[in-house]
């Protein structure tokens, strides 16, 4: 299993999504889940994705999505699913949404304890380059990339003492973009 986090500082919890792009870039996270959960025409079943959304008026709000039985998520419904959940949401409380699809208050740090930090990889430019790391040794590694704002600085220094740190090298990508880039890494290591 692999794991995809992406954090938000201003990606809107309203469970009205008017704009995209003045919900906090909610197009950059509808792409990023697009390029961690799918391959043309499939659901991927060894990707999990979570979502830290510290945007009001709601915050924090963490969505995860993974493969279930029966799950139908498609990529024109991304939207309406996202507000589906922020709309079931409950603070204290973590609520099955959709089948796969799970909404709660967890922050990032919340998260990251419920997993092995010696497989946990922060994107940064000034981390080991991927090619250089031994990623295929990892049984669940999980990726932690913020979106267009990148992290606030309490949440970088936390990462940067907690989590091990890496490079897809000089070239600044997208965070969709860079997701593609580790899906792909990763799966070369199956072939």
């Amino acid at each position: 299993m692999r794991r995809f986090i992406i954090y938000s500082q201003t990606a809107s919890t309203d469970s009205k999504i008017r704009d995209l792009r003045s919900a906090g870039r909610w197009d950059i996270l509808l792409h990023s889940i697009i390029s961690a959960m799918f391959a043309s025409n499939t659901f991927r079943q060894d990707v999990e994705l979570h979502l830290i959304l510290m945007g009001p008026p709601n915050s924090p709000r963490h969505i995860k999505i993974t493969y279930a039985e029966g799950n139908t998520i498609s990529k024109k419904d991304l939207k309406t699913l996202i507000e589906i959940a922020l709309k079931k949401a409950h603070p204290g409380k973590t609520k099955e949404v959709h089948p796969g699809v799970f909404v709660d208050d967890k922050t990032l740090e919340n998260v990251i304890e419920e997993y092995d930090k010696t497989e946990i990889y922060m994107l940064d430019s000034a981390g080991e380059h991927i090619k250089n790391t031994k990623l295929e040794e990892d049984k669940n590694p999980t990726f932690i990339l913020g979106d267009y704002d990148g992290f606030d600085k309490q949440t970088k220094k936390y990462l940067k003492k907690n989590v091990n740190r890496l490079s897809l090298g000089s070239q600044m990508y997208f965070t969709s973009q860079a997701i593609t880039i580790i899906n792909y890494e990763l799966d070369c290591y199956l072939e």
